[in-house]
């Protein structure tokens, strides 16, 4: 049985025969990728295969510690094959519409709370 690392690279492999395969797709793809374009080519492909409409893809932490925003719970996070150490590993990123901003309440909220 295969792992979760070998099924999103399958995946990864049939998303770029399916790209190269029309126009159209290839078009998609391009303006996925445009979108994403601080993402190498491999993790542009994987983010194509689970969510074409993404926009700002980024890891857990970037999104609450320096974006000032909070990933919604039950999102899905977009699976990206991490190949930087010895053993391949998963990575997940989410894209900019499963956050939120946090909110702080407003001077004028905190006067009208006493």
């Amino acid at each position: 049985m295969p792992s979760k690392v070998q099924l999103y690279a399958q995946m990864a492999d049939r998303t770029a025969e399916q790209i190269t395969g029309s126009y159209q797709k290839w078009t998609a793809f391009l303006t996925t990728a445009a979108r994403l374009y601080k993402y190498p080519y491999n993790e542009q492909l994987m983010i194509f295969a689970q969510r074409p409409e993404a926009t700002a893809c980024a890891e857990y932490d970037l999104w609450n510690k320096q974006m000032r925003r909070y990933v919604r719970r039950g999102s899905e996070g977009i699976a990206l094959v991490d190949t930087s150490s010895d053993q391949p590993k998963l990575r997940y990123v989410f894209d900019v519409s499963d956050c939120l901003l946090y909110t702080s309440p407003s001077p004028r909220d905190l006067s009208t709370s006493r």
